[in-house]
């Protein structure tokens, strides 16, 4: 193994290091108040700078375990504070500074006394051990660093110079990949070295190697395309994937390794040493089987889904053409029925009163004709489904081959119809046995599975591999070696570890549910009888009553008519610039390149122009080559473009640079203005997919007809847009607002959250109010909303129509610990909280927890609901923050004009560097706004004008018509203003 550079962080990292850290009131209580020992050891010196100088090494070598060093003299901060303790003016330190014999003295003497060691080599080589865990989970520099110096002095080990600790990082990252490196080689016997090696080499005739086949991207769900995912599945199993030697390794670790085989090219990994190569690709293949497995499993979902939805277009055309009989029957019928109710009711004859209708030959004939039938059954979707049989039956037996399905309580006589089915398709069999279970048939199937009062075994097939998939969706059921379609428990921190971690988390869980219910009960009570007495006096302000229904008018314009000339006022003074001066400018501000660090080695970039060609290309929707030629820089190739696409560009980088945007943004003291940071709102934003994407795109009826992408954005109130992510545009909104306020890495402390109705679900509801966000979605249709009450509803007056039911609190209270194991899983990160809430929300009335998660949801959502019928001022705030949202999805359209907005990426991870790009840059043009905004208040003020901080409050940094966005892509590094100093701005 060739060994690391020895110099392994960068000039900002080590600096971070060496320079003494800031200080605050508790950190200069925590290390620098001095204790009678203390004073007493102090004050056994002469002369006030002696004892100055000693209490400072004294407490410096406790705080940072290290001496001062040459010339370094203690913060002005320490010196106050000991100064003030022992009595003496701070200043006589300058004394004890020029006697360096006297200061290597007293270090020495104080090292003795409180038993600090210096780093020997067999101490070195004890932390380094120590050390080696740690870099077996993350072989960061960076952090290795900071574990490693916390440990030095946990033992009161003298820290050395920063060389001596990077060659001690670097030994312990050599160890911890030889560790890796071995583990994963231990199950490569006989030629399973040597087909690992084959891996690398090209498929025939291909350019590609095996490996890079296995990880290319299927197109759109058809049954050829799943065979072929079967096919690679079968392969990748032919390698010891499914040994449990990969848990011995951290998941990061794994990741990590999995993810630069995937970004090297198949002659890069062939150059590493072999213990190294087959450990690499190795580790792709434990990432590939589980990969694949969930490929598979969701194309069967979205064929099934793609054939439902055609057998109801087909229905659909059917009726059109065939429907207008079927209807003069059902009003014949229905004519038929009621001359016989009247006949019974008048002790009439009923066959004189049907042939007074229908002459009864006719009735006859209708009835009877098998024409009729064919053409009720065209009208039925699930009809043209079985026609279909064919495709699924293409791969069917492959995939209930390839997996072992488990279940438990209701969805286990699925999984014994799935068994069945894989035992009859192995034998070639093509009747069904006498009995079969028929628990899990629903009544949408029932009527083509017993169709003429016998099975229809291709319907019964259909019904099996349908209900498959709603239960796989909602870990009812689950798959060994999967990630997406694990066991529901898996998911979650074990028993006896959650309630340890909840310790260590900011949640404010009541411990048991009478302590929830306590604090809670009171509250929802009291607001109950508070609307109903308001509602009744018709005191709630644009509220009132129709029947059973509540009328909530429209939220009152709060917008100062003299807001819109003062924005067009301030927009006129911002000074015209190109989107490539922009970033540059902005990136002199906050450094946000600064987090896009080498996979391999963690340094920065070393042209960050170049790097910043890589972001703009992702943010106008262009791509690498396309940009590539619009560059006139001759070092920006396609190939260059690439190379930092491949290796610094990732979404953790995204998320880390996003992050510097939006801090910097929230210092601005314009941003002050718009919000104090706390409150936030999310939306989707649909993208049309095209080209090679378009295959990759979803449907979704609210968008038409046609395949696209969502592009969820969570904006704070300040307009920094602080989190992003890609979704599929046929799923609902609300599984993903919790991703963006728990994981996003700015410095925002989001406390209310705001979207719309595509948002909110009452299990959302439910996870904001536990893990503690307020949640205040615009609900369409209020009015229509039933509440859920502790009593009877009769017990409020004006507000029982709108009463649906009494809660089960029971319920809550049997799965009170549940709930909370699953917010703090949430919490630590064990489980995505979007992930969790699509398993939960997809087959809720088979799950405990899902339906005790909707009912918690009820009580907070009953509670909103009292509230922004209280209060007006709670309507406006919802409505403003959401027209943010808007403002922003304005901007990135403008932004994403390239390919005419469409998105044309073939996989996820592009379409996510899309989306995070765009991101960027939008923030970007939010905070280079926001300074030049406040710059031209400044001018208008000086100039005499009124600008009032009230009217400012209304102004919006989203502006884009003095930018420019097209045109040549050149970075002008001489044309950036100097530190402290602007662009001059337009009279």
């Amino acid at each position: 193994m060739t060994p690391r550079a020895p110099s392994l962080l960068t000039p900002a990292q080590r600096q971070q290091f060496t320079r003494f850290p800031i200080l605050d009131q508790r950190t200069l209580a925590q290390f620098y108040l001095l204790d009678a020992d203390d004073l007493r050891l102090v004050r056994e010196k002469r002369r006030d700078f002696n004892k100055l100088g000693y209490a400072a090494q004294l407490t410096i070598l406790r705080h940072l375990g290290r001496g001062l060093r040459q010339g370094e003299v203690p913060p002005s901060e320490v010196l106050t504070t000991l100064a003030e303790q022992l009595r003496v003016n701070p200043v006589c330190y300058a004394a004890y500074a020029s006697r360096d014999t006297t200061r290597r003295e007293h270090f020495a003497e104080l090292c003795q006394r409180l038993r600090y060691a210096e780093l020997s080599g067999p101490l070195g080589r004890e932390v380094r051990d120590w050390l080696m865990p740690t870099a077996v989970v993350t072989d960061q520099p960076f952090p290795l660093m900071g574990a490693l110096i916390d440990e030095l002095r946990r033992r009161q080990i003298l820290i050395p110079r920063l060389p001596v600790l990077e060659r001690l990082v670097n030994a312990a990252r050599v160890r911890a990949d030889q560790h890796a490196y071995a583990l994963l080689n231990l199950s490569l016997k006989d030629d399973l070295a040597s087909r690992v090696d084959a891996l690398l080499t090209p498929m025939g005739d291909a350019s590609i190697s095996q490996l890079v086949w296995l990880g290319r991207p299927m197109g759109a769900p058809r049954p050829r395309q799943l065979l072929t995912l079967l096919d690679k599945l079968a392969f990748v199993r032919t390698f010891p994937v499914r040994s449990n030697l990969h848990t011995f390794l951290p998941q990061s670790r794994l990741d990590h390794l999995a993810e630069t085989a995937r970004r090297l090219s198949a002659s890069h990994l062939a150059a590493y040493v072999p213990q190294r190569r087959r450990a690499t690709v190795m580790a792709r293949l434990f990432e590939l089987s589980e990969t694949l497995t969930d490929e598979v499993l969701g194309m069967h979902d979205r064929l099934m889904v793609s054939l439902l939805r055609e057998g109801e277009r087909a229905a659909a055309e059917a009726f059109v053409q065939q429907g207008p009989p079927l209807l003069e029957q059902l009003s014949t019928f229905k004519s038929v029925c009621a001359a016989l109710i009247a006949a019974r009711e008048q002790q009439a004859d009923p066959y004189q009163a049907i042939e007074a209708i229908v002459p009864w030959e006719r009735l006859v004939e209708t009835v009877r004709d098998p024409q009729e039938a064919v053409i009720a059954n065209h009208i039925d979707p699930l009809y043209h489904v079985v026609k279909a049989y064919s495709k699924v039956r293409a791969y069917a037996p492959r995939l209930l081959s390839m997996f072992t399905f488990q279940a438990d309580g209701t969805a286990a006589p699925l999984v014994e119809a799935v068994g069945l089915l894989r035992e009859m398709y192995a034998a070639n069999r093509r009747t069904l046995p006498e009995h079969v279970p028929l628990g899990f048939v629903r009544q949408k199937w029932a009527a083509e599975v017993f169709r003429g009062g016998e099975m229809n075994r291709k319907a019964y097939e259909l019904c099996v591999l349908d209900e498959l998939r709603l239960g796989l969706r909602s870990g009812d059921i689950w798959v060994e070696g999967s990630r997406k379609y694990r066991d529901l428990d898996a998911y979650l921190l074990p028993q006896e570890v959650w309630q340890r971690r909840l310790l260590d988390l900011p949640l404010d869980l009541p411990e048991t549910f009478e302590a929830f219910w306590a604090a809670t009960e009171p509250r929802l009570t009291g607001q109950l009888h508070e609307v109903t007495d308001l509602l009744s006096k018709d005191e709630l302000s644009s509220v009132s009553l129709l029947g059973s229904k509540l009328k909530v008018g429209k939220v009152v314009k709060t917008v100062p008519d003299e807001v819109e000339p003062l924005q067009r006022s301030l927009a006129a003074r911002l000074p015209r610039v190109k989107i490539t001066d922009l970033l540059l400018e902005v990136n002199a501000w906050c450094r946000f390149t600064g987090a896009f660090l080498d996979l391999r080695n963690g340094k920065a970039v070393e042209r960050h122009d170049h790097l910043l060609t890589a972001l703009l290309a992702d943010g106008l929707n262009l791509g690498l080559t396309k940009m590539a030629e619009a560059s006139a820089d001759p070092g920006v190739t396609a190939r260059r473009l690439m190379y930092l696409s491949d290796w610094f560009i990732r979404p953790e980088s995204y998320a880390a640079g996003l992050a510097e945007i939006v801090n910097f943004q929230s210092k601005i003291p314009l941003a002050a203005l718009w919000g104090d940071g706390t409150t936030s709102s999310s939306d989707g934003q649909r993208f049309p997919t095209g080209g090679q994407g378009k295959a990759f795109g979803h449907l979704n009826a609210k968008y038409g007809r046609e395949p696209g992408v969502l592009f969820y954005t969570h904006v704070s109130d300040q307009y920094a847009p602080f989190h992003t992510k890609v979704i599929t545009a046929n799923v609902r909104d609300a599984l993903h607002v919790l991703d963006g306020l728990l994981y996003h890495l700015s410095d925002l402390k989001i406390k209310e959250h705001y979207t719309d109705t595509a948002g909110y679900t009452e299990q959302v509801f439910a996870l904001c109010s536990l893990l503690g966000f307020r949640f205040a979605p615009r609900i369409r249709d209020l009015g229509e909303t039933r509440l859920y009450t502790p009593e009877a509803g009769a017990l409020y007056g004006v507000l029982e129509p709108l009463v649906a039911q009494k809660l089960n609190l029971r319920l809550i209270r049997d799965h009170w610990d549940a709930l909370r194991r699953l917010t703090v899983s949430i919490k630590s990160g064990t489980v995505t909280a979007s992930l969790i809430l699509g398993k939960l929300a997809s087959y809720p009335r088979q799950n405990g927890l899902a339906l005790a998660l909707r009912e918690l949801g009820r009580v907070q959502r009953t509670l909103f609901t009292l509230e922004w019928l209280r209060d007006p001022e709670l309507r406006r705030r919802v409505l403003a923050g959401l027209n943010k949202g808007e403002a922003l999805h304005a901007l990135k359209r403008a932004v994403a004009f390239h390919r005419s907005g469409e998105i044309r990426d073939r996989t996820f991870e592009s379409q996510s560097h899309r989306a995070s790009g765009l991101n960027l840059v939008v923030a970007a043009i939010s905070v280079w706004n926001t300074v030049y905004l406040g710059r031209a208040v400044a001018a208008l003020r000086a100039e005499g004008q009124n600008v009032p901080d009230e009217l400012l409050a209304h102004i919006s940094p989203l502006g884009w018509e003095h930018i420019g966005l097209t045109g040549d892509y050149l970075w002008h590094q001489e044309l950036v203003p100097q530190p402290g100093t602007y662009r001059e701005l337009r009279s």
